[in-house]
């Protein structure tokens, strides 16, 4: 039986979670993200009891990407989202990970790359899903990270602000344009 190790995503210090049975890891991106004194003790806590920060390799980079625009998920997923899966990626063949994320968009990716997820406070996804970005002037359908460079999305030529889309209900608020009518673009689901 491998040894269980938890990716740590920050809503896992956030809802501080547990990790008493495994080892814990997690990237860079995610102490950047912690903001909060509550969860960057939480933090501290582990970082004594063992938690390593490290990144991942790009191999696993690549990998992940490939997988977020064929889910299309890619539009939705910022540098530090794609590191953390990565990692995950990466430790897997050697341990018997466990990603520990609310995102939504990491589950779906996660699942579609056969990683074990658990959430820390939401009930996750139930399902794999695969997305599209649909023009909602022209009804053009907007290829998901059309490109991926230096881990921002680009899509019909617009870098996206911060590598990451604004998610408001099911529209992608973003630089994303239709590049037809230059209109916005929603995420609609099309499988799953």
């Amino acid at each position: 039986m491998k040894d269980k190790v938890y990716v740590i995503d920050t809503s896992g210090f956030i809802a501080q979670v547990e990790f008493r049975d495994g080892a814990t890891v997690t990237v860079p991106g995610v102490v950047d993200e912690i903001m909060d004194s509550t969860s960057r003790l939480r933090f501290d806590l582990l970082k004594d009891a063992g938690l390593r920060v490290e990144l991942p390799d790009s191999a696993c980079l690549d990998k992940v990407r490939s997988t977020a625009i064929t889910t299309g998920d890619a539009s939705v997923l910022s540098v530090t989202d794609v590191d953390i899966l990565a990692k995950a990626l990466e430790m897997k063949s050697g341990y018997g990970v466990i990603l520990v994320t609310d995102d939504y968009a990491i589950q779906n990716v996660a699942a579609n790359l056969g990683i074990e997820y658990m959430t820390a406070a939401t009930s996750g996804i139930r399902k794999k899903v695969v997305w599209e970005l649909k023009c909602t002037g022209c009804g053009n359908v907007v290829e998901s990270g059309k490109a991926m460079k230096s881990g921002k999305a680009v899509v019909s030529g617009k870098a996206m602000k911060s590598g990451k889309a604004m998610v408001s209900g099911n529209v992608v608020e973003s630089a994303i344009e239709c590049p037809i009518c230059g209109s916005g673009v929603r995420r609609r689901r099309v499988k799953g």
